[in-house]
């Protein structure tokens, strides 16, 4: 009697620790996937800004935002987790501004690759605007002198081939 009561423990002890264990695997799968997508992001943002803006002196990619939609009563959400990197651009030592970029918005998931493909939305033109537009409200409330500082940040065909690229593609999550 002893002996099935310690069988039958072991055997729930081992579904529970298999279930908390498939659990734990595909959530490292899907951060998997994520660093994949957002890491194809940095690159071909990075490239861009060292290829086509004067006076970056460091890019810093500041890692993967994951807010994970999953209600413990109900499972995943049916629009998906919300992930997204931040980089921020500096123009001297002190100085920059940041910029976001979203994994849903940049990138598409083929099924058949089974891996993010960089979407059409991830253009030189999306870039640019989000540059000038980011740049703007980041200097906006600065006083002249402060401001003089994002002038040399421009776009050029010399580009700034001395930046530092910092990539960062560690997940953390998002708090609001």
């Amino acid at each position: 009697m002893k002996k099935g009561k310690l069988s039958t423990l072991a055997a729930v002890v081992l579904i529970i620790i298999g279930i908390g264990g498939k659990q734990y695997m595909d959530k490292k799968a899907i951060e998997k996937d994520y660093q994949q997508g957002i890491g194809l992001i940095q690159k071909y943002v990075s490239n861009y800004l060292v290829e086509n803006y004067e006076g970056i002196e460091k890019i810093e990619w500041q890692g993967v935002g994951v807010e994970w939609r999953n209600a413990k009563g109900y499972g995943p959400s049916l629009l998906g987790n919300y992930v997204n990197t931040r980089v921020n651009i500096f123009v001297s030592e002190d100085k920059y501004f940041s910029v976001r970029f979203t994994l849903t918005d940049e990138t598409d998931y083929d099924n058949n690759l089974k891996k993010y493909v960089k979407a059409s939305s991830l253009n030189s033109e999306n870039i640019d605007f989000s540059i000038k537009s980011d740049l703007e409200n980041a200097t906006y409330d600065l006083k002249q002198s402060e401001k003089e500082s994002f002038t040399k940040l421009e776009k050029s065909i010399f580009g700034s081939d001395n930046a530092k690229i910092i990539y960062n593609l560690e997940i953390y999550e998002l708090n609001y």
